[in-house]
């Protein structure tokens, strides 16, 4: 094994095994070596395999016949004929035996037996590489500098289904990092486990009911991403769903379930990575599977809200928008309430928040200006007081206003506020 220089403990950000990437893999791309690169991060062995320098498969030592099963579960969603039997079948057919992971890994051999047998079909059985080794990738690009890595030359190439861009495949699991970004205030690792905590009617927003019961059933235990596979869509797009109730305390969060907790932690991402400006996110399956949700998963990932605050105090202005400096938001801040009927008109918030007491215009009466124009009618429009106790819930309702929240701003109060009216 060739060890990796320890990171400098004088720098102040963290380096990540990706960085030597570039090095590693520009010398196999150049020599077009089938090789396997096998990195070792304490007790976990990541196998990535390429053919002639290009990128075929990745795949680790942690529960890799279950990261598989479940893998062909969220495949069965769309395919009815991919039974449990089927799902369970390549466990009992092959050892798992990881000596042979740099020749050819068990759940790759897995795959190939369920495509030559029939069980699955050729689109199938590359949209199960692909979010396999997407899975694997993501954990790969978090392992710490300090992993140790050997490049292990093969004779042969390995059976090929499909190969993969590498630059842009890299790219696509660096942009999903980020995106978890959004939730690193809770969210620490793809592998902890929600469990919901307050039974009541509709504690998860924008379901339906059959939808809401769903997935209630499912947070005792599951993990994001084995939540994801029962339901069908991308354990981002799951993070997303839940983390309103993650936030108020209706769902907590437990740590990953052995054997994930070897797995490496979601990087803070404003240290880890470095992208282009102009760099996107695409769903690697989405020309793969025609029902495919990699569209709605982008849209979702994608989408903003737009949240205006009218306020002639700077102050709290600052307080509100700081606590919306993530992804999921956009601020607009309004100083002259008697301007703000135009930059609204302009700014298409998706929700407003006025200040009760403004000189000039006071909030009640720019709700109601706002509530006879078409644009507004519909929009969440939360009335602001200086206190509890100037709360004026009876002058609210007759301006139209949705909602009443009381300065100063708690970051986890104003946040429940928002989600409630905007999933």
């Amino acid at each position: 094994m060739n060890p990796i220089n320890s990171a400098d403990t004088d720098r102040e950000k963290p380096r990540f095994f990706a960085h030597r990437l570039p090095s590693i893999l520009g010398a196999l791309s150049a020599a077009e070596k089938n090789s396997c690169l096998k990195v070792v991060y304490k007790s976990t062995i990541f196998f990535i395999h390429f053919n002639e320098g290009q990128l075929v498969y990745a795949t680790n030592s942690v529960a890799p016949f279950e990261r598989l099963e479940r893998h062909l579960r969220r495949l069965s969603n769309q395919n009815s004929q991919i039974t449990n039997s089927i799902i369970q079948q390549p466990r009992q057919e092959f050892k798992n035996d990881l000596q042979t992971y740099t020749s050819l890994p068990t759940d790759y051999e897995s795959i190939i037996w369920l495509l030559e047998n029939g069980h699955l079909t050729s689109e199938e059985a590359i949209a199960l590489i692909r979010r396999i080794t997407r899975e694997v990738f993501e954990s790969f690009l978090c392992l710490p500098d300090l992993s140790k890595y050997q490049v292990i030359p093969r004779s042969t190439p390995i059976q090929e289904l499909c190969r993969f861009d590498f630059n842009e495949y890299t790219e696509q699991c660096q942009k999903r990092l980020i995106a978890w970004d959004v939730f690193a205030d809770k969210i620490w690792s793809s592998y902890q486990r929600p469990y919901l905590v307050t039974v009541k009617e509709q504690a998860i927003a924008n379901f339906t009911q059959q939808q809401h019961d769903t997935i209630c059933k499912l947070l005792k235990g599951l993990n994001f991403r084995q939540i994801s596979a029962v339901i069908d869509r991308d354990e981002l797009v799951v993070a997303k769903i839940l983390y309103p109730s993650i936030l108020d305390s209706t769902i907590v969060l437990r740590d990953p379930k052995p054997p994930f907790d070897l797995l490496p932690n979601l990087p803070q991402q404003q240290d880890a990575f470095e992208l282009p400006a102009d760099s996107t996110w695409r769903g690697e399956d989405s020309k793969i599977l025609k029902n495919s949700h990699s569209k709605q998963t982008v849209i979702a990932l994608q989408d903003t809200w737009k949240v205006a605050y009218v306020d002639h105090d700077a102050s709290a202005q600052k307080s509100l928008i700081e606590y919306l400096e993530t992804n999921l938001f956009q601020s607009l801040a309004i100083a002259d309430p008697m301007n703000a009927f135009a930059e609204l008109i302009e700014y298409q918030p998706s929700l407003i928040f006025l200040r009760a007491n403004m000189p000039e215009l006071n909030g009640y009466e720019l709700c109601s200006l706002l509530r006879n124009h078409q644009e507004f009618r519909s929009i969440p429009i939360i009335m602001v007081s200086e206190t509890p106790q100037l709360i004026n819930e009876a002058q609210s309702k007759r301006a139209g206003a949705t909602d009443n929240i009381a300065k100063p701003f708690d970051r986890t109060k104003l946040l429940s506020k928002i989600w409630q009216y905007l999933q």
